[in-house]
């Protein structure tokens, strides 16, 4: 069991580790930190935040490479792959600095450091995190919403000719059509804007999902079916035991293509009629020309996009487990 975790494992993180990469990516932390202390700058910019970042992320680089050297091969293997990364990075941060801030060769107010935005995030902390908050209730009603419609309709239509039949053709004309072209009727239809944006991304979401149901319940071999009836499964146990797992792989394909259309959708609603959201707060930056405002918004999407990302990939290979254990 040790040894095929071992092997994902590497499989999973495949780059070897390195003492130079690890060495290295910390002095490119390093030195942009060294740069922003050092180069004086072209324009007004308290960089507190900034350092105080730089100085976390050397701090957090060093505490993992050291306990994955001394105590745990499992994080050796870890930081080993990000370290080329994390070397990047470092570099990636000091030339934008250098670009924007320090030698003003992309000049405000389109383009500004990145210590400028972590300061307007510090600056709009409350704010900021209201709408986040907002947003992230906002998505998770609508994709457990659209998900759950996709998944119920992919099962009935993958597993019933009838219901295939007379549906289908409906169904997928609705689901073709664009979530956005909805909006200015669902503005009007819905009593209020929250109410609106669920259904614009239950829209979104719930015919990649249905689709690919559809694909993994017609795709499961007969003779399993065949073998059910011969031990007297009803169909609510064919649909429990033989129909929602055969099915899983492809649901989780429509659940992940699903996801990158539910996060725009989220965006573009909350831009036109929400008073609370990241997209709201986006909309708000650019109406008042403050584009710190915008790129502080687009970074946290960024990352609750992909923490979003990683947890539903979580659940995949939780859920998916067999997969493994079968190759």
């Amino acid at each position: 069991m040790e040894n095929s975790k071992q092997i994902i494992l590497n499989k999973k993180y495949w780059k070897g580790w390195s003492l130079n990469w690890n060495v290295l990516s910390i002095l490119a932390i390093v030195v942009a930190l060294v740069e922003n202390l050092l180069v004086t700058s072209s324009e007004t910019v308290d960089n507190g935040t900034y350092q105080l970042f730089l100085l976390v992320f050397i701090g957090y680089l060093f505490c993992v490479y050291l306990v994955g050297y001394f105590l745990s091969p499992r994080v050796k293997i870890y930081s080993g792959h990000f370290a080329q990364l994390n070397f990047s990075l470092g570099i990636l941060l000091c030339v934008q600095d250098l670009l924007t801030e320090k030698l003003g060769i992309l000049t405000l107010p389109y383009f500004v450091s990145f210590a400028q935005i972590l300061e307007q995030m510090r600056y709009d902390a409350i704010l900021l995190f209201e709408s986040t908050i907002s947003s992230l209730i906002l998505w998770i009603i609508s994709f457990v919403i659209g998900t759950l419609i996709g998944v119920v309709l992919g099962i009935l239509l993958g597993r019933y000719r009838q219901f295939n039949y007379w549906s289908f053709p409906y169904l997928k004309v609705i689901g073709i059509i664009p979530a956005a072209a909805w909006m200015p009727l669902t503005m009007v239809i819905f009593p209020n804007s929250f109410l609106a944006e669920i259904f614009l991304i239950v829209l979104s979401v719930w015919f990649p999902v249905a689709f690919m149901t559809i694909g993994g319940v017609q795709n499961i071999s007969p003779t399993y079916f065949e073998a059910a009836y011969t031990l007297g499964f009803n169909e609510h146990k064919i649909i429990q035991k033989i129909v929602i797992p055969g099915a899983l792989p492809n649901i989780f394909i429509g659940i992940f293509t699903s996801l990158g259309l539910s996060f725009t959708m989220l965006v573009i609603s909350e831009m036109i009629g929400a008073k609370v959201g990241l997209g709201w707060y986006i909309n708000w930056a650019k109406s008042t020309g403050n584009y710190s405002q915008l790129y502080a918004a687009i970074v946290i999407m960024a990352l609750l996009f992909s923490i979003i990302f990683a947890l539903i990939n979580k659940i995949q290979e939780k859920a998916l487990r067999w997969r493994r254990v079968a190759s």
